[in-house]
C-alpha cells in the first residue's frame, strides 16, 4: 500500500477478520472497538569518520611502494574523496613532498654484521679432551700405572683381576699390556667428540659464516625515511529502533511492506509520514559528527495499529499493511491469558490434593 491506512480501512479489515469467528459486529461504529497506533521503527544511521594523522617514518631498504605514494603539501587541506559507501573502511597512505630520503645503516657493514656469538670467527673454543667415560680418568685408566705412566711397585698390587672386567689393552704409557682401559688406553682421556680433538667447533649462530645478515636494516644496510600521513576513513553505526514485540517479529517483518527512505547528507530531511514520536527518537542522532565525510541514513517504518473488539474480549488484532492489503494477526487477549492460567494453576491444584489424598489413603 503506498500510503498509511486509515483507521476506517482497518477495522474493515479487521471485520472481516473477525467473521471467521462467526462475529458480525460492524467495528467501525462507535463505541465496538478501540483502536490505536504503534508504528515499528528501524532507523539504521553509517557515518564515515575521517581522521588525518602524520609523522617520521622510517622503513628498512628501499621499498619501491613508497616512492610510488601519493604526495602531499599540506595534510589539512590535501583532497580525498571519502568512499561512496560509509560503511567501508579505508585508509590512504600519503609522502610528504620532497621528504623521501636515505640514510645508511649505522649498526652493520653493508647490511651484514659480525656474528656476536663467535666475534665473527666462525668458530668457538673446545676442550679438545674430555675425561674417559670408561674408566673416569682415575686409577682404572691402568691397572700398572695408573695413568702416570710410572709402574707401580709390584707389592701395591691388590686383588686379583674381577671376573666381570673389561678386556685390557696395552698401556701407551707404561706399556704394560693386559693394563689399560681399552677406551683411553691408559691416558685418562679422550678426544672430543665434537671437536675430534682440534681445540674449536663450528658456531652454530653463523654455521662458520663468521659475518651474519642485519634484521634491522633487512641486511639492505640502508633505511628510507619520509614524512608520512595516514588519512583513515572508518565506519561507525548507529541504530535507533521501536521494534515489534517478540510474538510479532516474524509476521511483521516477513509479510510487512515497509517503507524505505535513504538520506545521504546531513540537509536531507526525515520524511514527513514518519510517527512523531520517531521522529524526535531519531532527530538527535543526527547532528554533524566531528570528522564526518560522509553518511547513509535509513529509515524503515511500518503502520501497526492494535484493535479490540468489545464482540470479542478474548482477543487482540494486530493490522499493518502488506504487499497483497492490510495483514490481521490475533492474538489472545491479557484478559483470556489470565483467565486460562487461572484455570490451569486451579487444575494443577486439585490434581495436587488428589494425589495426596491417595498417597493418605493408602498409607
Amino acid at each position: 500500500m503506498a500510503k498509511e491506512p486509515s483507521a476506517e480501512e482497518i477495522l474493515r479489515a479487521v471485520e472481516r477478520h473477525v467473521a471467521r469467528h462467526g462475529i458480525t459486529a460492524r467495528l467501525s461504529s462507535p463505541g465496538t472497538a478501540d483502536l490505536s497506533r504503534q508504528p515499528l521503527l528501524d532507523c539504521r544511521i553509517v557515518r564515515c569518520i575521517e581522521k588525518r594523522e602524520e609523522g617520521r617514518r622510517r622503513v628498512p631498504g628501499r621499498p619501491a611502494d613508497v616512492a610510488g605514494r601519493e604526495t602531499y603539501t599540506d595534510l589539512a587541506t590535501h583532497p580525498v574523496d571519502p568512499p561512496p559507501d560509509p560503511s567501508t573502511a579505508r585508509k590512504v597512505e600519503l609522502v610528504l613532498d620532497g621528504s623521501l630520503g636515505e640514510v645508511p645503516c649505522d649498526g652493520c657493514d653493508g647490511g651484514r654484521k659480525d656474528c656476536e656469538r663467535c666475534a665473527g670467527r666462525g668458530r668457538l673454543d673446545c676442550e679438545p679432551f674430555v675425561e674417559c667415560e670408561g674408566c673416569e680418568g682415575g686409577i682404572d685408566a691402568c691397572w700398572e700405572c695408573e695413568g702416570t705412566g710410572r709402574p707401580r711397585p709390584r707389592g701395591r698390587r691388590t686383588g686379583p683381576r674381577p671376573a666381570d672386567a673389561r678386556q685390557r689393552v696395552r698401556c701407551v704409557r707404561c706399556r704394560r699390556p693386559d693394563a689399560a682401559c681399552p677406551a683411553c688406553l691408559g691416558r685418562g682421556r679422550t678426544k672430543c667428540a665434537d671437536c675430534k680433538g682440534t681445540g674449536s667447533v663450528q658456531c652454530p649462530g653463523c654455521k662458520g659464516a663468521r659475518r651474519l645478515r642485519h634484521a634491522q636494516c633487512a641486511g639492505t644496510g640502508v633505511f628510507t625515511t619520509w614524512t608520512g600521513a595516514v588519512i583513515s576513513h572508518t565506519p561507525e553505526v548507529h541504530t535507533v529502533e521501536q521494534s515489534a514485540p517478540l510474538h510479532l517479529r516474524q509476521p511483521t517483518d516477513g509479510a510487512g511492506q515497509w517503507r524505505r527512505t535513504v538520506l545521504t547528507t546531513a540537509t536531507e530531511k526525515l520524511p514527513e509520514d514518519l510517527d512523531p514520536r520517531h521522529r524526535e527518537l531519531i532527530l538527535p542522532q543526527l547532528a554533524l559528527e566531528n570528522g564526518e565525510v560522509g553518511r547513509r541514513v535509513t529509515v524503515r517504518r511500518l503502520p501497526l495499529a492494535r484493535v479490540t473488539a468489545h464482540a470479542d474480549p478474548d482477543r487482540v488484532y494486530f493490522a499493518f499493511p502488506s504487499h497483497t492489503g492490510i495483514k490481521v494477526v490475533e492474538r489472545p487477549s491479557r484478559q483470556r491469558v489470565v483467565r486460562f492460567t487461572a484455570v490451569a494453576s486451579t487444575t494443577l491444584v486439585v490434581a495436587v490434593l488428589v494425589l495426596v489424598l491417595v498417597v493418605v489413603v493408602l498409607r
